[in-house]
């Protein structure tokens, strides 16, 4: 399984079509939330997103369990689990639900880190300086800048 992972676009649509087109064999395309963007301009892509902090008048959730080829996987933004501070809130509601990975956003901060029960993910933001994003294909992730 192949999947694109972005976050923290807010409102860059340019810079996010423009990662859409460099891996058009993706599998599934995730964001963590704060697009920033009327979903009706993405929503062609099937983009499975969530709600993050700044993602004002659009009926998202705040996260998803998300079932994909046997993977179970926790989708949120981060900022109802206060990310910024640690990540304990972020693993137990990983845990409660059953997931072996959790993708997350809020920091802007490219993050990667993996035990015996769980993969934490943060693809950095794709909205900022930074533009950064990430593959996950087969328990491996690669971070990449636009």
């Amino acid at each position: 399984m192949k999947l694109l992972i972005t976050s923290d676009v807010h409102g860059d649509f340019e810079g996010l079509k423009e990662v859409i087109k460099k891996h058009p064999d993706v599998d599934y395309h995730i964001n963590a939330g704060d697009m920033c963007i009327d979903p009706k301009k993405y929503e062609r892509f099937h983009i499975i997103t969530v709600k993050g902090n700044n993602d004002f008048g659009v009926d998202l959730p705040w996260f998803r369990i998300l079932d994909l080829e046997g993977v179970r996987i926790l989708l949120t933004h981060g900022h109802m689990e206060f990310v910024k501070f640690g990540f304990d809130r972020l693993k137990l509601k990983t845990k409660l639900n059953e997931a072996s990975i959790v993708i997350f956003g809020h920091t802007h901060e490219r993050y990667l880190m993996a035990d015996d029960e769980i993969m934490l993910i943060n693809p950095g933001a794709l909205g900022d300086y930074h533009r950064s994003y990430a593959i996950y294909e087969n328990g491996q992730v690669t971070f990449y800048q636009r």
